[in-house]
């Protein structure tokens, strides 16, 4: 491991130190203390989202958060080496975890008509988490979370690089 990836819930509570989660958050940092933390744009653009939304922060409040978040220097960018990590998780989740007619659809398809709509429910997972663990695998960073993400790890494992996750809560 060289060091963390921020899931959004772990770095939303990091820049609000109003939540009521920041000092059980502030304990797991504690036991890394010495670990590079990253976050990733996805997560940014998913805080953004979630400032511009939440009726319970006024503007002091926001523009806090936005103060810490624009202040911190480790940020991972989707680049064209992500993809293959973002495909291989995909494709993984795909091969267990789509309905089996979808699966038997796309068989039958030649490559340049492909439409895959199996949904993120379907898979387990949403498509921003997708890029989030495509970034850890990337990096060989530890993705630090509170979602349990276990289809993704479960099919992580036989890839060539799996996605290693913790959860700040369960420190």
């Amino acid at each position: 491991m060289d060091g963390l990836l921020l899931d959004t819930n772990a770095a939303s509570i990091f820049w609000d130190q109003r939540h009521r989660e920041y000092d059980r958050l502030r304990v797991f940092f504690r036991k890394v203390a010495n670990a590079p933390a990253w976050i990733s744009v996805v997560v940014l653009g998913e805080i953004e989202y979630g400032i511009k939304t939440a009726p319970y922060m006024n503007k002091e409040r926001r523009d806090a958060v936005r103060q810490r978040m624009g202040k911190f220097p480790l940020v991972l960018n989707i680049d064209k080496h992500t993809i293959e990590h973002y495909s291989d998780l995909r494709a993984a989740l795909f091969k267990s975890y789509s309905p089996k007619n979808g699966r038997n659809r796309l068989k039958q398809k030649r490559p340049e008509n492909l439409q895959e709509r199996t949904s993120a429910k379907e898979l387990g997972i949403q498509e921003n988490d997708l890029w989030i663990a495509a970034q850890a695998i990337q990096y060989n960073l530890l993705l630090v979370t509170n979602d349990r993400m276990k289809r993704l790890q479960e099919v992580s494992s036989g890839l060539k690089y799996p996605l290693q996750l913790a959860s700040w809560k369960e420190s």
